[in-house]
């Protein structure tokens, strides 16, 4: 427990630098980082959507555990935001003055067996009715994101790790079992388990075995002074996770320019802003689920960060690692990242297996950027097969009825903007999707 309190003392004094404004109203909420103010609407940050039905041979949905608990929770927790800066030479105007952040890597651990995720029935499938592998193949962040360097065409990158713990080393094991009364009292356990992932300081970069690491670049048409954006990106190559094993991650923000020490960021460059709940309102203590000490039931999910003590090797016990929302004081705000997660898994039922009756094939050419033809083949005839086309944040781009007798049947697909997409036949219930990039 000394370990986690000396963090606590930390946080104390750097959480003076800035101030939250509670929720405005059910929709759109202001938050205020200082004098910093951005909007966000809630209705359309919703995940749970474009999931393939229980008889379909692949699901996929949208994952995020502090928008699924914010659900659970009946729309209970708070948002805030905060600057995201690589290092302390660069500052923030704050309301009582210029700081440096002390966030400066966030991590997140998914796990899909969080009672989040089987609380809600399009979300429970990579683990119901039995664990089964799954891939990472989309992410998103809402973010803030201004702009206030000379140069408009420099261009800053979002830094991006996923891995999993399919080497147990990738996730740091440990609990902490208190002597007195305040887990009972704020967790509900006496003894709270955590995991959590490695964190190499010189390089910023997540320590683990057999990771993903890949940019994302943000020009002048990313920026979000005013309203929060959310911004969907593909991974480069669809990352596996095994069966039982957890996702996970880390972003850090890399400006395109130089800056000395001193210099007021939020003034003279690109501040970049990144959102999290704080699960049941202002000033709580996130939930715990509670379990057996190292049952494989336990929900390991949570959010972390790299604070200025793990960034700069002064963290005592934390060295080495991220700092999960666990070990801080109940005033901390960042418990439930808003990053998110395309996770897919097919499902292991013969009957399903045994309804898929076509085969689709992948769209050629691809890439494309004026036209590409999909084929597609029926053993039998069927009573309906609707083709749709959806973009990375699960939003239909197109969707037309097409042919149902048996044979082999082909699909034109026109010029989408730039970007990448998935296809998918529906035939009597039975889905299949594949991803194809327009340039």
């Amino acid at each position: 427990m000394k370990k986690i309190y000396s963090i606590l003392s930390i946080l104390g004094i750097s959480s003076m630098a800035f101030g939250q404004m509670s929720q405005a109203t059910p929709v759109t909420n202001d938050v205020i980082h200082s004098s910093k103010k951005f909007s966000f609407d809630f209705v359309k940050f919703s995940k749970n959507k474009n999931v393939a039905n229980k008889t379909a041979v692949i699901q996929s949905a949208w994952f995020n555990t502090g928008d699924a608990m914010n659900t659970l929770l009946s729309d209970a927790s708070e948002l805030n935001t905060y600057p995201f800066f690589p290092d302390t030479m660069g500052k923030f105007t704050f309301s009582n003055g210029d700081y440096s952040t002390f966030v400066h890597s966030l991590g997140e651990v998914l796990d899909p067996k969080g009672i989040q995720f089987l609380a809600d029935p399009a979300l429970d499938f990579i683990v119901t009715p039995a664990p089964q592998a799954y891939t990472l193949d989309s992410m998103s962040i809402v973010y803030g994101y201004e702009r206030n360097h000379s140069n408009p065409n420099i261009v800053d990158t979002l830094i991006v790790y996923v891995a999993n713990n399919n080497t147990a080393a990738n996730l740091l094991g440990g609990y902490y079992a208190s002597s007195t009364a305040t887990f009972v009292t704020n967790y509900n356990t006496d003894t709270l388990q955590l995991h959590r992932p490695k964190f190499t300081n010189t390089t910023q970069a997540l320590n683990a075995v057999g990771s993903l690491r890949f940019k994302i670049p943000l020009t002048i048409a990313d920026t979000a002074a005013i309203f929060l954006r959310e911004k969907a990106f593909a991974l480069p190559t669809a990352f596996s996770i095994p069966a039982s094993k957890m996702l996970i991650s880390s972003v850090v923000f890399k400006p395109g320019y130089s800056y000395a020490e001193g210099d007021v960021i939020s003034s003279m460059g690109n501040a970049f802003y990144f959102a999290s709940y704080e699960e049941n309102g202002a000033n709580t203590y996130p939930l715990y689920q509670d379990c057996n000490l190292n049952s494989p039931t336990c929900d390991f999910g949570n959010s972390l960060i790299a604070n200025t003590a793990v960034r700069y090797n002064t963290a005592g016990g934390f060295n080495g690692s991220f700092i999960p929302s666990y070990a801080f004081a109940q005033g901390y705000s960042f418990e439930h990242h808003l990053i998110s997660f395309r996770l897919s898994a097919g499902t292991s039922d013969i009957k399903n297996l045994a309804q898929n009756t076509f085969g689709l094939t992948q769209n050629m050419p691809n890439p494309y950027s004026k036209e590409s033809v999909v084929s597609y083949n029926l053993a039998k005839d069927v009573n309906s097969a609707v083709f749709t086309v959806t973009d990375v944040m699960g939003r239909v781009v197109s969707s037309e009825n097409v042919g149902t007798t048996t044979g082999s049947h082909s699909v034109k697909l026109r010029a989408y903007a730039a970007g990448v997409y998935y296809y998918s036949l529906n035939v009597d219930g039975n889905v299949t999707t594949k991803k194809m990039i327009v340039e």
